[in-house]
Protein backbone atom coordinates (compact mmCIF):
# COMPACT_ATOMS: atom_id res chain seq x y z
CA UNK A 1 0.00 0.00 0.00
CA UNK A 2 1.55 3.30 -0.96
CA UNK A 3 1.53 5.78 2.04
CA UNK A 4 0.83 8.77 -0.28
CA UNK A 5 -2.25 6.99 -1.85
CA UNK A 6 -4.59 8.85 1.19
CA UNK A 7 -3.01 12.21 0.74
CA UNK A 8 -5.20 15.05 -0.90
CA UNK A 9 -3.46 16.37 -4.14
CA UNK A 10 -4.29 20.02 -5.38
CA UNK A 11 -3.27 20.59 -8.68
CA UNK A 12 -3.86 23.91 -10.42
CA UNK A 13 -3.87 23.93 -14.24
CA UNK A 14 -3.29 27.55 -15.80
CA UNK A 15 -4.55 27.83 -19.66
CA UNK A 16 -3.38 31.08 -20.95
CA UNK A 17 -3.73 30.19 -24.76
CA UNK A 18 -6.14 32.43 -26.22
CA UNK A 19 -5.84 31.29 -29.71
CA UNK A 20 -2.83 33.66 -30.45
CA UNK A 21 0.32 33.31 -30.47
CA UNK A 22 2.37 36.17 -28.58
CA UNK A 23 4.82 38.31 -30.17
CA UNK A 24 8.34 39.18 -28.21
CA UNK A 25 10.20 42.10 -29.27
CA UNK A 26 13.78 41.49 -29.21
CA UNK A 27 14.02 43.87 -27.33
CA UNK A 28 11.66 42.65 -24.68
CA UNK A 29 13.61 38.60 -25.07
CA UNK A 30 17.10 40.63 -24.32
CA UNK A 31 15.49 41.88 -21.02
CA UNK A 32 14.33 38.41 -20.47
CA UNK A 33 17.92 36.74 -21.30
CA UNK A 34 19.16 39.16 -19.51
CA UNK A 35 16.91 38.57 -16.48
CA UNK A 36 17.65 34.73 -16.94
CA UNK A 37 21.43 35.24 -16.21
CA UNK A 38 20.92 36.96 -13.00
CA UNK A 39 22.44 35.33 -9.98
CA UNK A 40 19.92 33.12 -7.68
CA UNK A 41 17.67 33.20 -10.62
CA UNK A 42 16.39 29.36 -12.41
CA UNK A 43 15.95 29.19 -16.18
CA UNK A 44 12.79 27.58 -15.55
CA UNK A 45 11.80 30.46 -12.88
CA UNK A 46 11.80 33.17 -15.58
CA UNK A 47 10.08 30.68 -18.26
CA UNK A 48 7.27 30.36 -16.28
CA UNK A 49 7.14 34.22 -14.78
CA UNK A 50 6.91 35.46 -18.75
CA UNK A 51 4.92 32.03 -19.68
CA UNK A 52 7.15 30.80 -22.68
CA UNK A 53 8.74 27.51 -22.68
CA UNK A 54 12.32 26.93 -21.42
CA UNK A 55 12.97 25.86 -24.73
CA UNK A 56 12.13 29.05 -26.14
CA UNK A 57 14.03 30.84 -23.50
CA UNK A 58 17.13 28.42 -24.17
CA UNK A 59 17.22 29.46 -27.80
CA UNK A 60 16.71 32.80 -26.93
CA UNK A 61 19.64 32.75 -24.86
CA UNK A 62 22.10 30.86 -27.65
CA UNK A 63 21.12 33.64 -30.31
CA UNK A 64 21.35 36.51 -28.26
CA UNK A 65 25.36 34.85 -27.67
CA UNK A 66 25.23 34.79 -31.21
CA UNK A 67 24.98 38.67 -31.37
CA UNK A 68 21.50 37.47 -33.34
CA UNK A 69 19.27 39.27 -31.05
CA UNK A 70 18.49 42.62 -31.87
CA UNK A 71 21.86 42.93 -33.38
CA UNK A 72 21.92 46.15 -35.39
CA UNK A 73 23.76 45.94 -38.51
CA UNK A 74 28.05 46.45 -38.06
CA UNK A 75 29.07 49.25 -40.22
CA UNK A 76 32.35 49.81 -40.36
CA UNK A 77 34.58 53.27 -41.50
CA UNK A 78 36.72 52.31 -43.82
CA UNK A 79 40.15 54.88 -44.53
CA UNK A 80 42.41 54.51 -47.31
CA UNK A 81 45.80 54.02 -46.49
CA UNK A 82 48.95 56.03 -48.08
CA UNK A 83 49.53 54.22 -51.48
CA UNK A 84 46.22 52.78 -51.72
CA UNK A 85 43.25 53.80 -53.97
CA UNK A 86 42.04 57.08 -54.34
CA UNK A 87 38.67 57.60 -52.93
CA UNK A 88 37.30 59.26 -55.93
CA UNK A 89 38.12 55.97 -57.58
CA UNK A 90 35.58 53.35 -57.66
CA UNK A 91 37.33 49.77 -59.08
CA UNK A 92 35.17 47.94 -61.04
CA UNK A 93 32.79 44.65 -59.14
CA UNK A 94 33.84 41.32 -59.99
CA UNK A 95 32.03 39.62 -62.28
CA UNK A 96 28.65 38.27 -61.04
CA UNK A 97 29.63 34.23 -60.65
CA UNK A 98 26.76 31.95 -62.37
CA UNK A 99 24.48 30.01 -59.65
CA UNK A 100 25.15 26.74 -58.96
CA UNK A 101 25.72 23.91 -56.35
CA UNK A 102 28.59 22.60 -54.55
CA UNK A 103 28.50 19.14 -52.85
CA UNK A 104 31.84 18.49 -50.60
CA UNK A 105 32.50 14.86 -50.69
CA UNK A 106 34.55 14.15 -48.05
CA UNK A 107 38.10 15.90 -47.58
CA UNK A 108 39.57 15.72 -50.91
CA UNK A 109 36.59 16.10 -53.55
CA UNK A 110 34.26 18.87 -54.24
CA UNK A 111 32.01 18.79 -56.93
CA UNK A 112 30.24 22.09 -58.92
CA UNK A 113 27.59 21.44 -60.76
CA UNK A 114 26.32 24.41 -62.95
CA UNK A 115 22.89 26.02 -62.50
CA UNK A 116 22.28 24.85 -66.50
CA UNK A 117 23.59 21.63 -65.85
CA UNK A 118 20.63 18.60 -66.37
CA UNK A 119 20.19 17.27 -62.62
CA UNK A 120 19.69 13.84 -64.15
CA UNK A 121 22.42 13.12 -65.63
CA UNK A 122 24.25 14.67 -62.24
CA UNK A 123 22.15 12.44 -60.07
CA UNK A 124 23.64 9.60 -62.49
CA UNK A 125 27.18 10.87 -62.04
CA UNK A 126 26.76 11.09 -58.35
CA UNK A 127 25.29 7.77 -58.12
CA UNK A 128 28.10 6.29 -60.26
CA UNK A 129 30.61 7.78 -57.34
CA UNK A 130 28.73 6.43 -54.41
CA UNK A 131 28.94 3.13 -55.80
CA UNK A 132 31.81 3.14 -57.42
CA UNK A 133 33.85 3.88 -54.10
Amino acid sequence: MDAHEDTPRIQILSVSDTGRRRRWTDDEKIRIVEESRRDGVTLAEVARRHEISRSMLYDWRYRHKLGLLGAPAAFMRLVPMDGGPRPDVVPPLPAPQPPAMTIDLGDRYRITIPAGFDMETAARLLNGLVVGR
